[in-house]
């Protein structure tokens, strides 16, 4: 009988901080779980490190597969898995004790979920807490206000239209339980986005897919110099053209990711105020004085561009000061709630 999760495991080259991921593993409090590390032939010791863990733990298999990137690997690790649920555990990271059993409990709970959320602690190096810039400044913390820190459900299509604001709404993919069905139903990683390819997962899975935020655990992410995106030029030119040729391919492929969207009237509107705000965050990301930004919102206000307006009304007293603030916005465009609070304990670490 197969393991509730499975947990997937990309390696290359990764005995630096190996052992501590495998430790992490090793001690969760839910044990039902399957190891799956596929291994790009390594030749710093992981290979030998992984066998050595193995033969201590009947629960891991390895597998081995070509140099050809990260994400190649998490699909392999994915189409292996025999679980109800995956956890893809890159290899330089590691999670609370008990992240998964509470999500595993939050997707139990919540059947019309398909993926777990919790919330990253940054660790640097040594394994020591880093800055905290996730509970402030990441797209989900800006978007959720005051759902941040307590249990709630997060409805479709609206994390996914989040990310066409142009960020990734999922900071780490270590902050994800997802449901293997998932997978059937918008596939898998794309291996031809380079680093960034997990936004362009997170853009199908936020379109198509509910959430259920699980603040009372987390997902690690440690910084160091060697990690797959330390090259990766975030904000530049070229890092916002790459994000927008993906979400132009999500839109383009909407149909072969959720059918219901296009049957929704409304949808091709969302998109669009979407956009307008996209553009419009950036347009003013690039005015590097006070006077050009302020001239800057005065003439788009002039012109009627509602996003002008938006900012301009957070200068008052009390309100949350935009452009920090302006993912909030989106919830307003649906005409439901899309940010449900369910019972549950608070965030604790």
């Amino acid at each position: 009988m197969s393991a509730q999760v499975s947990i997937c495991l990309p390696t290359l080259n990764s005995i630096r901080f190996l052992a501590e991921r495998l430790e992490s593993i090793r001690h969760q409090t839910f044990t039902d779980w399957e190891l799956i590390a596929v291994d790009s032939h390594s030749d710093d010791g992981t290979f030998e490190a992984l066998e050595k863990f193995s033969s201590e733990e009947p629960r891991v298999r390895i597998t081995q597969a070509p140099k050809d990137g990260i994400y190649p690997n998490f699909n392999r690790g994915i189409q292996q898995a025999g679980g109800r649920y995956v956890y893809i555990a890159t290899s330089d990271d590691t999670m609370a004790p008990d992240c998964l059993e509470k999500m595993v409990a939050a997707l139990e709970e919540n059947p019309d979920c398909d993926l777990a959320h919790c919330p990253m602690k940054v660790i640097d190096e040594t394994g020591d807490d880093g800055l905290d810039w996730w509970s402030s400044h990441s797209l989900f913390a800006r978007s959720s206000g005051d759902f941040l820190n307590i249990r709630h459900r997060r409805v479709a299509p609206c994390d996914g239209v989040l990310c066409l604001l142009g960020d990734n709404i999922y900071s780490s993919v270590t902050q994800l339980l997802i449901r293997r069905t998932l997978f059937d139903r918008i596939g898998y990683y794309q291996t031809d986005w380079g680093s960034l390819g997990d936004f362009h997962w997170n853009l199908r899975a936020g379109l198509a897919a509910s959430a259920v935020h699980v603040p009372d655990t987390w997902g690690g992410w440690r910084m160091h110099g060697n990690q797959a995106t330390a090259g990766v030029r975030l904000g530049s030119a070229a890092h916002q053209a790459k994000i927008d040729s993906m979400i132009d391919d999500v839109i383009l492929n909407l149909e072969k990711i959720y059918d219901g969207l296009n049957q929704d009237a409304t949808f091709p509107e969302v998109v669009g105020k979407a956009r307008d705000l996209r553009l419009f965050l950036r347009e003013h990301a690039s005015h590097s004085s006070v006077a050009e930004r302020v001239k800057f919102l005065i003439l788009q206000a002039l012109k009627g561009r509602r996003a002008a307006w938006r900012h301009l009304a957070s200068v008052g007293f009390g309100r949350k000061r935009w452009p920090l603030a302006a993912p909030e916005s989106v919830q307003s465009w649906f005409a439901g709630d899309v940010l449900v609070p369910l019972p549950g304990k608070e965030r604790n670490f």
